[in-house]
């Protein structure tokens, strides 16, 4: 009798081990999952940025702008398929919230095409990703999170880098009003960010992402009445690519986010800067000076830092 309930006890200990090990195999293969979509959407979101530095020097900001998001519907329907019959009833207040999600998503991408012409590649991107500072600006600001000194240290120490990257040697001629473009993308951004913050309380990350392309389209496409330049047939497929991979590159990234946690995936993120870096060298020869490599690991680990504590 002994015997038995010591067997007993063992295949129970056996099976809580199994069960264990399999949701640690679980676990990490949703690591993983995550690992690989958000490699896949930053390498998707630099190949966008390079389309765009392509062609936005030659038509207006809100041309591109509508291309962008025009093409983009393409995966955002694909998502609409997927998650048929889930959706729930767009009540007029959650509607003005993705409406303001959408301008503010309109102001990031509009204000990032504006200074992208007259700035490296590297550059542009390295400044973009102070959108996390802002972040943790606005979110004491309007969501009411506690001021901690070490993100006040944190958030200082970013733009420090920002200084750098901006008055590096070999960017000594960048325009300081597309600086400020860039910069004033990565505000935008945040306050995107903001957004999707409070309306994921109520909405599926698929339909935050279905209806920002949506209403953001439809706003950019009434712009065209104002500034329209007709694009030849390479650059009208350029515009296709680049609306096409900006919206698989959301779509994969939407599904990282919901593998794993964002903190965990940050770091994959700033592999961007790396795939700019080598866009710059390998289309425009430009090269990259110390000071602006130390300005960008201080960003980059500023931003790091601001998105774990998140």
């Amino acid at each position: 009798m002994q015997f038995a309930c010591h067997r007993r006890a063992t295949n129970g200990s056996d099976e809580m081990l199994t069960t264990k090990n399999r949701s640690s195999h679980a676990l990490t293969r949703q690591k993983l999952r995550g690992i690989a979509f958000m490699s896949c959407a930053t390498f998707l979101f630099a190949v966008a940025h390079l389309i765009a530095r392509l062609i936005s020097g030659r038509y207006p900001v809100n041309e591109v702008t509508f291309f962008r998001m025009l093409f983009g519907l393409i995966p955002a329907a694909f998502l609409l398929r997927l998650h048929s019959g889930q959706w729930k009833e767009l009540t007029a207040r959650r509607f003005i919230r993705h409406c303001l999600r959408a301008v503010t998503v309109l102001g990031a991408v509009g204000s990032f095409f504006a200074g992208l012409p007259y700035l490296p590649l590297s550059t542009a991107v390295t400044l973009k990703y102070t959108d996390v500072i802002f972040i943790g600006l606005f979110a004491i600001v309007f969501l009411g999170e506690r001021f901690r000194l070490t993100t006040g240290i944190a958030t200082i120490s970013g733009f420090i880098g920002v200084t750098m990257v901006s008055f590096s040697p070999t960017r000594s001629d960048a325009p300081m009003l597309a600086i400020f473009l860039i910069l004033l993308s990565a505000m935008f951004n945040a306050g995107s960010v903001i957004q999707i913050k409070k309306l994921s309380l109520s909405d599926e990350p698929t339909e935050i992402v279905l209806y920002f392309t949506i209403i953001a389209t439809i706003v950019s496409g009434i712009s065209l009445s104002f500034a329209w330049t007709t694009p030849g047939l390479t650059d009208l497929g350029y515009m296709v690519l680049l609306g096409v991979t900006a919206g698989v590159g959301q779509l994969m990234l939407t599904i990282a986010v919901a593998s794993t946690t964002t903190s965990f995936l940050a770091p994959f993120s700033y592999f961007g800067v790396v795939w700019s870096i080598i866009f710059d060298y390998l289309i425009w020869g430009e090269s990259i000076s110390l000071q602006a490599v130390l300005g960008s690991v201080i960003i980059i680990a500023s931003a790091l830092y601001l998105s774990c504590r998140a």
